[in-house]
Parts: C-alpha cells; structure tokens; sequence
C-alpha cells in the first residue's frame, strides 16, 4: 500500500529529518538513503523497517531539516593559502600574477566546508531509531486508513461472489431435469419407446447427476469467502488472502469444467473476471 512518513532527529548543531514513502508492490524492497558520514545507517534502517513492514516498495531519507542549513561555510585560510601559492608558481614562472574577484571567488567556492559536522553514527543511532519509529508509526496509519478503504471495496466483491455461487448452484440443480427431458425427447425422435423408468435411462440419468454435481465445490467456495471475509479484520494477512484466492479459483474452474448449463459457464467466467479484480487489490494489503 501506498503511505508517507516524516520525523525529525535532533542533534547537537544539527538538525535532519527522516522521510519514509511506500509504493504498491508485492514483495518488500527497502532502499535507504543517508549522510555520507553515516554508512552504517542503510543496514540498520533497513532492520527497523523490516520489522515495520512485509510489502511494498519502502524508499527512506535523511536528509537535513529544512530550518537547518545546508549551507557549507568559506574557508579563509585555504582561499589566502591557495592565492599564495599561485602567485608564487607564478613568480616562479615568470608570470604576472593578478588576483580579481573572479578567481577569488571560484577558489572559495571550492573550498567551502560543511556548517554541520554529524557526530558519529554509533552515538546518534538512539536518536535517529527513534525517529525511524516515529516515521514508520506515521506511515502504518497512513496505510491502514487506505487498506480499510480497500477492505471494504473487496468486502462488496465478495458479496457479488456469493451470489455468483447461488446462481451457479439454482442453474445447476436444474440440469438433471433438462438432460432427462432433451435425452427422452431424441429417444422419441428416433422412434425408440424408452420412458423415463427404463434401467437404462435411469442409469444414464444418475451418471449425469454425479458428474454434473457441484455440492462440494459450492460447499468449498463458501467456505473459502467467509475465511476470506474474516482474514480481512486481521493484522498481516496478505499472504493468507493470496492462498485464498488461489483456492476460489480452483474450486471455480472445478465448476466451471462440471457445468452443464449456460448460466453457469456465464456465472463461472464473471466469478473469475471478479477473482482477478480481487487478487490485483490484495497486492496492496499486508
């Protein structure tokens, strides 16, 4: 699911803000960015996030705060230093040497140092976990108003897919009937005297039956939506929900290759069109 958080970390002399995005993704990719000075920092975010978070694109930053400047600060003495030793490269050369605004100001451009010096990693890291929390505490209530929003859309689908499963289930009770009418119906065409208490119209009648039969697949179906249903209220379950969904298309295909009646190869192919609307949402919940 998608989510943003944002924290700040409070330092002596310094001030940086910590700013985590997610994007939809099935699995967790975790990419952390950070100070220079601070390379320990991706391997110990990436673990403070991991235990946050088990899908989705994760991209974090630290960065300065913007009410702490970023501005690096002139250094006097290397500008005066580097101006000394051109004009002595150039009395050496026997070169005039003439020093204008222009290379004075490129020199002290290039020797600009940072205002802020971030104290080692290992005695912020307290204060900038802290801070992760913070960040990631944000960006989970951002994403659990979003995945009410989705569960309550995949809550109207499945109630479309439980009406599907009766409809499929009405047109398929009926099938026995409609076979035994159109099979006595040819009998009589072809001038046989056959009727329907015949052994053998019987027999073909109940091997019909039982191949057309769809109770336990319904019966399945049923089961797997409310688990479904009720997987929705609970904390992580988006790789349950994927085994689910997996499981309704099987047992869909099951009637789909039984059915028997043009209603329910209808029914069948829009259960199956909503099972995929349902498995693309669930890429978004954890």
């Amino acid at each position: 699911m998608t989510g943003f958080g944002r924290a700040e970390i409070n330092l002596p002399g310094a001030r940086l803000s910590v700013e985590i995005a997610t994007v939809n993704q099935k699995n967790l990719q975790v990419s952390v960015f950070g100070p220079e000075a601070w390379p320990a920092l991706e391997s110990a975010a990436s673990a403070w996030i991991r235990t946050r978070l088990q899908r989705g694109k994760v991209t974090a930053r630290v960065t300065q705060a913007a009410a702490s400047s970023t501005q690096r600060q002139w250094d006097a003495d290397a500008v005066a230093a580097s101006l000394d030793e051109l004009s002595k490269l150039a009395t050496r050369c026997g070169v005039k040497f003439s020093a204008d605004g222009e290379l004075l100001l490129r020199l002290a451009e290039s020797s600009r140092r940072p205002s802020v010096v971030l104290p080692d990693f290992s005695e912020a890291e307290t204060a900038v976990r802290v801070a992760f929390e913070e960040a990631l505490q944000n960006l989970v209530v951002m994403r659990q108003s979003e995945g009410a929003a989705l569960a309550k859309d995949l809550q109207q689908r499945l109630a479309k897919m439980s009406e599907m499963v009766v409809g499929m289930e009405q047109a398929e009770k009926a099938a026995p009937t409609r076979h035994r009418d159109a099979m006595l119906k040819r009998l009589k065409e072809a001038g046989l005297s056959l009727d329907v208490t015949d052994e053998r119209v019987l027999k073909e009648l109940a091997l019909f039956a039982d191949r057309a039969d769809i109770t336990e697949e319904v019966v399945r179906l049923r089961s797997h939506v409310a688990q479904f249903s009720a997987e929705l209220g609970q904390a992580n379950g988006g790789r349950k929900l994927d085994f689910l969904i997996q499981e309704l298309l099987r047992e869909v295909n099951t009637i789909g290759s039984k059915a028997s009646e043009i209603a329910t190869t209808k029914l069948v192919l829009e259960a199956k069109t909503e099972i995929e609307r349902i498995r693309e949402q669930v890429q978004n919940l954890e």
